[in-house]
């Protein structure tokens, strides 16, 4: 009993727990997949027709898209056979089963439709052996409606959820999918569609969605938290039009005088010219009637303004989509230097969760690997995967580039952030920017150039790091005499760690 009475008291230690004032709040207890199982289509619907219709909607979509892919997230090969032909392969549209889109522009269709839709497949097909194409790999990029949800049991053996099939540790194993997608009103030849669906081994299709409950398979749109709101900010704002235009329905009522002005079944209802009944109102209407033979003028009053409303609610549709209000919105009348990084900073951490925790893992490491693999089996390069591989999203833009850029350096020169890091901020790899700073140094040095951002002859300051390397670039330029070896240096300047002997 003790132990009983200690439970209830916990219990009624959160107001969310008691039935005082939550007892119409009926939470569901089904597990994260059988929840999104439910819902997903008909939210995915829901969401498509919103992006469709709705500026915000779309413009949600065209931000996350933006920012967690941007121009692309690049595999960076340490050697020169897997980067040459990950080069061919990834810049042309060879890469896509379609070939309409390079694997960057894949990426970007990616993360639309897993914003949209809340999840995406790309299926792995096998391919000719062409230039652009040396490992014989192509992308299919599939809807979430491909998946065939209505299987399920066991089947083939396999215990089946969703149309997933799961292992034992409840890994996916395969997917039913449909050739064709279920909206589709063709079918392929030989007869197949939507109602056609076939098992596919989970090595050969790649699952995208953001993984937010433990055990979860499948998700629902991000844009599900929002989508009632958005739709009641279109309803308002189409009611508001409407009122604006009926105030803006300036009209005259004409009461004709007569011996049946005050008779007759239609004494009271308002005519035009022509003489047909009005039931509804258009700017500089003339309307006539039967009456004491007067002139009315028809002047609404106007209405108060919305901008209130229309804030809080695309306030709330940012933060449940993990945006700031200024990028929804495009609001940028109250934001300053101080409140855009501060919004930045937060929403900057979400999208790197959501590239090293979705895209890099579900997308771009499977394809990287299966790019090896393939490789290795046409004897391009050894089996093992070689080390340094690592996989670059892009550089997220500075608010205020001087005093960012001002603080970085502050930071690396005190030991805070590696210079590999830094380098890795603006979406490079350090091998290869090392690599081009000594191809661009040996280009000048040869053409006898020296830019005031070389430091390894040109101090902070704009003047030449010693007096020799001033004569070696004139030497260059000109042909004269070199210095003698002995000549003093200049006893102002700045030693030279880095120049070349």
């Amino acid at each position: 009993m003790g132990r009983i009475r200690d439970a209830w008291h916990a219990l009624r230690g959160y107001a969310a727990a008691q039935d005082s004032r939550a007892s119409s709040w009926a939470a569901s207890g089904g597990s994260a997949t059988a929840e999104v199982g439910a819902a997903a289509p008909t939210v995915a619907r829901r969401a498509r027709d919103a992006v469709r219709n709705d500026p915000y909607a779309a413009r949600i979509v065209d931000l996350w898209t933006g920012n967690a892919v941007g121009a692309g997230i690049t595999t960076r090969w340490p050697d020169k056979s897997h980067a040459e032909a990950w080069r061919r392969w990834s810049d042309s549209t060879a890469c896509d089963a379609e070939s309409r889109l390079d694997l960057y522009g894949l990426q970007a269709l990616v993360m639309r439709a897993v914003v949209e839709s809340g999840e995406c497949f790309v299926r792995l097909l096998p391919a000719d052996i062409t230039p652009t194409n040396p490992i014989g790999l192509r992308l299919q990029v599939l809807e979430s409606d491909h998946l065939d949800t209505a299987r399920q049991g066991v089947l083939e053996g396999v215990p089946t959820l969703q149309g997933i099939g799961l292992g034992e540790a409840g890994e996916p194993v395969g997917y039913w999918l449909h050739r064709v997608h279920p909206g589709a009103s063709w079918v392929l030849p030989g007869g197949a569609t939507w109602l056609s669906s076939q098992r596919v081994p989970a090595r050969d299709v790649l699952h995208i969605y953001r993984k937010r409950r433990p055990g979860q398979l499948r998700d629902v749109s991000w844009l599900a938290p929002v989508l009632t709101r958005l739709r009641d900010l279109g309803d308002y704002e189409a009611a508001l039009l409407m009122k604006a235009k009926i105030e803006a329905c300036l009209a005259a009522v004409v009461s004709e005088d007569g011996d049946e002005a005050m008779t007759g079944p239609a004494s009271g209802l308002l005519r035009d010219a022509q003489g047909r009944t009005v039931e509804s109102f258009e700017p500089g209407m003339i309307l006539y009637r039967r009456g004491m033979g007067s002139v009315e003028v028809v002047n609404p009053s106007g209405g108060g303004s919305h901008a209130a409303f229309a804030r809080r609610a695309l306030e709330a549709s940012a933060v449940g989509t993990g945006l700031t209000y200024d990028q929804v919105a495009g609001d940028l009348t109250q934001a300053n230097y101080s409140s855009l990084r501060a919004g930045k900073i937060e929403f900057r951490r979400l999208c790197e969760q959501v590239q090293y925790g979705m895209l890099i893992p579900m997308l771009v490491r499977p394809i990287a690997d299966r790019f090896h693999q393939q490789g290795a089996l046409l004897g391009l390069w050894s089996p093992d995967v070689p080390e340094g591989l690592s996989h670059v999203p892009p550089a997220h833009e500075m608010i205020d580039p001087l005093k960012d850029t001002t603080a970085l350096i502050a930071q690396v020169r005190a030991g805070f952030v590696p210079q590999p890091e830094a380098v890795g901020a603006f979406g490079y790899d350090f091998r290869q920017v090392i690599e081009m700073i000594r191809e661009a140094n040996a280009l000048l040095d040869d053409a006898g150039l020296s830019l005031d951002t070389d430091p390894r002859r040109v101090a902070k300051s704009g003047a030449a790091q010693d007096a020799a390397q001033l004569a070696a670039i004139e030497i260059a330029a000109t042909g004269a005499a070199a210095p003698r070896a002995d000549a003093p240096a200049d006893a102002g300047a700045a030693p030279n760690l880095g120049a070349s002997p």
